[in-house]
């Protein structure tokens, strides 16, 4: 069970702030940036994955450095399971995030990659490509994805392009924009 690194926090944080960001390479190999803060009753951990959309957020007890709380999100929906913990490092919640939508946010990423060109997990790409992803969101009442993409060069007049995608079937609802399906 993760425990909290206290000794990295105190190692990366400047003078009395509460707070501190760091580069490194995790166990896995990936290039991630660690953003650890300090509250009243807890210490958070959030972790960056670069060039991805993708985040972990974790919340420990502050005296034990005990897991309590751990939460997964892409872009700016949580996905995965969200689980909570007891004092004794015992599962207590878990909630599945993706659940309610037949149309899973990878099979998002496969359509926009395959039918739009625009791979949603590469940020380097998106900023090369022009295809920078400002927001992107899904309503479980409204069963859809929400994404927005500012224009660098604003052609024929559009400042965005914006796509509404079902989340129970993945067809495109709702487009605007200049860009053509590949597929």
């Amino acid at each position: 069970m993760r425990k909290f690194d206290l000794e990295a926090f105190k190692n990366h944080k400047k003078d009395n702030t509460n707070h501190c960001r760091y580069n490194t390479i995790n166990a896995q190999g990936d290039n991630v940036e660690i953003y650890l803060i300090e509250h009243n009753d807890c210490y958070q951990e959030s972790i960056i994955y670069l060039n991805t959309p993708i985040k972990k957020r974790y919340k420990y007890d502050k005296k034990t450095l005990n897991l309590t709380k751990e939460i997964e999100s892409f872009y700016d929906c949580v996905i995965g399971f969200q689980r909570e913990y007891n004092e004794q490092q015992e599962l207590i919640k878990e909630i599945n995030h993706d659940k309610p939508y037949p149309f899973s946010w990878q099979d998002l990423v496969q359509k926009m990659k395959h039918e739009y060109g625009i791979n949603l997990m590469d940020e380097k790409d998106q900023i090369r490509n022009n295809n920078y992803v400002s927001s992107l969101s899904r309503s479980f009442q409204l069963m859809k994805y929400f994404i927005d993409i500012p224009c660098t060069f604003i052609p024929h007049g559009i400042r965005e392009e914006k796509f509404e995608i079902d989340a129970s079937t993945g067809r495109t609802l709702f487009y605007v924009g200049n860009r053509k399906k590949i597929n």
